[in-house]
């Protein structure tokens, strides 16, 4: 009797609840409400809109059309702040010709360095009605033009539509499936593709290229991301384009024409040699194809009949990067020429390309409005306002999208572990978050970029944590499944003997005596 005593104790006391808190998951504790509470949050973000007018008539009758306009966004709060010109002010803007240097004149009156704080001004010797470049102000002639200042502040300035589809909550628009999605940093990798370096003498400095254009483009872009710019040279790559020869009136008296609909093709040879997916931080692929003499010049038709009609044959892969098929004169394809592809059209064109794949995406045309095109390389000022605004927008939504899913799947899935690491990086995303929003709700653009990526990286480290996988495969009924043929054999005999085991502790018989 001791002896079964001692097994219900080693099996049934000891073993029993230690065998269960061995199995158990482990979970943290999660701020659940919270999260569930995301909603609750503020959804707008809030930008400073300065009105300089002649008079207090025309500032107030703008300053309320802007009101009505924005009134319904569930995006953008314009905070408006109305004045009359100084005296000294409205003369200089009144006699300069040339509206950059009435930008200089604002500007040596107003801080315009400040970040998502935008300028609408009030100058009557325009050739337009309004007038747009890369500072952030925006020139008016008078009260009658209104109508297309609000529409060129919804378009131009603050992207409605864009800042709307950066949501997560709704339907991906072109511009959303285009850009990359966010992240800390990016690499951004040139590929000169060579497919026939034995034929054609190539001089492209793809090194100096990068620098003078990219980066000159992504220094502006900086207080946003981390970009590693690199370069590389890709040789016998040879891709069967399926070309064929159209007759045109050109010196050479042909042309080759390629598929637009067969140009993905490209980028699945591109894939397999740049070799640029194994990069833990999205890259943005740039490669030019320096296309054989034996199909040059090469040109993109959309259909049979239907050519691209550009100074250069290029494309753009949502999400991915762009190509440009860069085609060599007939004077190039001797044997002493050495080509020097045009480096500033070929750069500009990546540009172009780069601009809509980080999210600065193309400006509609507005009727009565200018809005001046490039100067330089680098972005306008009040793009990158609306970037900042964007990659806030996108990344609170992303993280609360993220840490909803989580809890979701916590719910449904009981097995699933949840460390003190990842623990933590979920309430760290939550906190950001919800001080992400409240910063961007009182206008603290830069301060609620930054708390917006923290909490987009927490978030995404939590979710992507490969200790949520540890015990995925092994649920429960597969845990009783291999458990329950061990100790069932063995408790058998242990559970019939606890109640010969109560009756001995109790001091009565355990066998009745047998009577003749």
């Amino acid at each position: 009797m001791w002896a079964s005593a001692s097994f219900v104790g080693v099996l049934i006391i000891i073993g029993l609840p230690l065998w269960w808190k061995t199995t158990e998951v482990y979970r943290v504790t999660l701020p659940y409400d919270q999260i569930s509470a995301f909603d609750q949050l503020p959804r707008t973000i809030s930008t400073d809109l300065k009105i300089l007018a002649n008079d207090e008539a025309t500032a107030s009758e703008l300053a309320a059309l802007i009101e009505v306009a924005f009134e319904d966004s569930n995006t953008i709060k314009p905070k408006i702040h109305k004045a009359v010109l100084s005296d000294e002010l409205h003369h200089a803007l009144e006699s300069v010709a040339d509206e950059h240097d009435a930008v200089d004149e604002v500007a040596a009156a107003y801080n315009l360095t400040a970040h998502n704080c935008f300028y609408v001004v009030q100058r009557r010797p325009l050739f337009q009605q309004v007038w747009l470049a890369g500072e952030r102000v925006m020139f008016f002639r008078d009260s009658e033009d209104a109508p297309i200042v609000v529409e060129a502040l919804q378009k131009w300035v603050y992207q409605m539509s864009v800042l709307d589809g950066g949501r997560a909550d709704n339907a991906a628009d072109s511009a959303r499936r285009t850009r990359l999605p966010p992240s800390a940093g990016y690499h951004v990798v040139l590929s000169v593709v060579h497919p026939t370096p034995d034929k054609l003498k190539v001089n492209f400095d793809a090194k100096e290229a990068v620098e003078d254009y990219i980066g000159s483009f992504v220094d502006e872009l900086s207080i946003l991301h981390n970009f590693t710019l690199k370069s590389q040279w890709l040789y016998l790559l040879n891709f069967d384009f399926q070309a064929r020869e159209m007759k045109d009136n050109s010196d050479s008296g042909r042309h080759y024409s390629v598929r637009r609909d067969r140009l993905h093709r490209l980028l699945t040879a591109l894939e397999e040699r740049a070799a640029t997916h194994v990069a833990a931080l999205p890259t943005v692929n740039l490669a030019m194809y320096l296309v054989p003499c034996r199909m040059a010049p090469l040109v993109i038709y959309h259909d049979v009949a239907k050519p691209v009609l550009a100074p250069v044959q290029a494309f753009m892969s949502p999400k991915w990067g762009g190509v440009v098929l860069a085609s060599p004169e007939e004077v190039d394809c001797t044997p002493q020429a050495v080509w020097h592809p045009n480096t500033r059209l070929i750069m500009g064109t990546f540009l172009a390309q780069l601009r809509p794949l980080l999210g600065i995406p193309d400006t509609a045309f507005i009727s009565g409005a200018f809005l001046e095109p490039l100067r330089s390389v680098s972005p306008r000022r009040w793009e990158l306002d609306a970037l900042l605004r964007l990659r806030t927008l996108e990344q609170i939504t992303t993280a609360q999208r993220t840490l909803q899913s989580l809890a979701q799947l916590l719910g449904e899935i009981s097995n699933i572990v949840i460390n003190d690491e990842v623990g933590a990086s979920i309430n760290s995303a939550v906190e950001n978050i919800q001080k992400a929003s409240v910063l961007a709700a009182e206008g603290d653009i830069i301060a609620a970029y930054e708390t917006s990526k923290r909490a987009y990286l927490a978030a995404e480290t939590a979710f992507m944590d490969p200790s949520l996988l540890a015990l995925l495969y092994f649920p429960d009924d597969q845990k009783y499944a291999i458990y329950i043929p061990l100790f069932l054999p063995i408790m058998f005999p242990v559970v019939l003997s606890l109640k010969n085991l109560l009756l001995w502790f109790r001091g009565k018989p355990v066998h009745k005596d047998k009577t003749d």
